[in-house]
């Protein structure tokens, strides 16, 4: 088989030549595959010079289809073959997909709302949703007694829509129940999930349905609610290294934020995510060992030897300050190379799946993930700065990211 692909505007046509068989239909899956996560989301797949379509052919141009269509994208056959129009006549699907060649369409009017900002390594388009709004935060429980030990209690904590959270905490009725499982968790928009840290390593999340609301019991967090005020578009460049370090993405919030404490949440197409992620509940900690120092850590903590969840979409949400803030003093730290922020962050990993272009509601494109993929894994980001061995800090291709300020932050202990 012979693919060719030519641009036009925001129209991408794949010219196809030969049989679109089982054996070819993984090589076309790759190849619209790389397109779309490269970002083009409106296909045209040119089949004049295909005669023959296999089921497994067939199914490749419906999941495109649907996973298109799903984002407001498309993707449709044109000129086909006799052959190929035969066959997807038979199918019943000749209606559905093929169309007459379109011509590359003018950018909608929201697309030239958005503020273009180009960096280094990165194109940011800056959309102003929620002008002037703040969000409110909260420090519960005592992060010092994650080193420390003497948790003997926890903290309930509801998650519905408009909130965000990020901490140690576990789904269950109380602190005898969660003792064995307490691990980190993310929370955002009416979802929350967890990796317990009880053996079984596998995530688990509620998400909000009807009088539902994801209630987390919690040992330490930083909880808010509100709107975020400003939704940031980002896109790597082709230069090298053709990523973008976690480190950019929080200066360039902090800096479109205009504030020196903010709260983000992101959705993003990962490089490599790098990490931490707790091994023991830090409620069975007597306080005789710090689960932070060495060599106690490599019993108490997960580390990333290398990068993970590569090429994943990822959900990532914390707060990140630019100077110490006394309150977060135990919670923030260094988030990498590039910026002298601190902040505290963690992510989720699902399969990758294309995102909607232009404005984007949070709400619902974490629901729609949460509700329709798998959750892979969840980690703390954290630097890798050793020396020789390090791996660096996390990094991404694009995405989008929600930013707000903070003008204060409260504590319930």
């Amino acid at each position: 088989m012979e693919i060719q692909k030519q641009k036009q505007g925001d129209l991408l046509e794949i010219k196809i030549q030969g049989r679109l068989d089982a054996y070819w239909s993984d090589h076309l899956t790759n190849s619209i595959d790389e397109s779309i996560r490269q970002g083009s989301h409106k296909i045209q797949l040119n089949l004049a010079q295909v005669d023959y379509l296999s089921s497994a052919g067939i199914r490749v141009l419906l999941k495109f289809y649907k996973q298109l269509k799903a984002i407001k994208g498309s993707l449709s056959v044109t000129s086909p073959s006799e052959g190929a129009r035969s066959i997807l006549a038979m199918a019943g699907l000749a209606e559905l997909l093929i169309t007459a060649p379109a011509q590359a369409a003018a950018p909608e009017d929201k697309a030239k709302e958005a503020v273009r900002v180009e960096k280094t390594n990165a194109v940011y388009y800056i959309n102003d949703v929620n002008p002037g709004a703040t969000l409110q935060c909260t420090l519960i429980g005592d992060p010092k007694k994650l080193e420390a030990g003497g948790f003997t209690e926890c903290k309930n904590v509801a998650f519905p829509e408009s909130t965000f959270g990020v901490g140690v905490g576990a789904f269950g009725s109380n602190f005898a129940d969660c003792q064995e499982r307490f691990g980190e968790f993310i929370a955002l928009e009416g979802a929350a999930a967890y990796l317990p840290t009880d053996g079984t390593d596998v995530p688990d999340y509620v998400l909000s349905e009807g009088a539902l609301v994801p209630e987390m019991k919690v040992l330490y967090a930083l909880s808010g609610h509100g709107s975020f005020a400003r939704m940031i578009r980002f896109d790597a460049k082709d230069v090298p290294p053709g990523i973008i370090p976690l480190a950019d993405l929080v200066e360039c919030a902090l800096e479109f934020s205009k504030s020196d404490l903010i709260a983000v949440a992101m959705i993003a197409e990962s490089a490599g995510l790098v990490g931490a992620a707790l091994r023991r509940s830090p409620a069975k900690n007597s306080g005789a060992e710090s689960p932070l120092s060495f060599p106690a850590a490599r019993d108490w903590l997960n580390f990333t030897a290398e990068r993970a969840f590569d090429r994943t979409l990822c959900v990532v949400v914390g707060v990140a300050a630019r100077n110490e803030t006394p309150l977060l003093q135990s919670i923030l730290r260094p988030i990498g190379a590039g910026t002298k922020a601190i902040g505290h962050f963690h992510a989720a990993a699902f399969p990758y799946r294309p995102m909607q272009r232009g404005e984007l509601s949070l709400h619902k494109a974490l629901n729609s993930l949460f509700a329709t993929e798998s959750l892979q894994g969840l980690l703390h980001l954290l630097p890798d700065d050793r020396e020789i061995n390090g791996v660096g800090q996390s990094e991404f291709l694009r995405g989008a990211l929600w930013a707000g300020p903070i003008p204060e932050i409260t504590v319930k202990i």
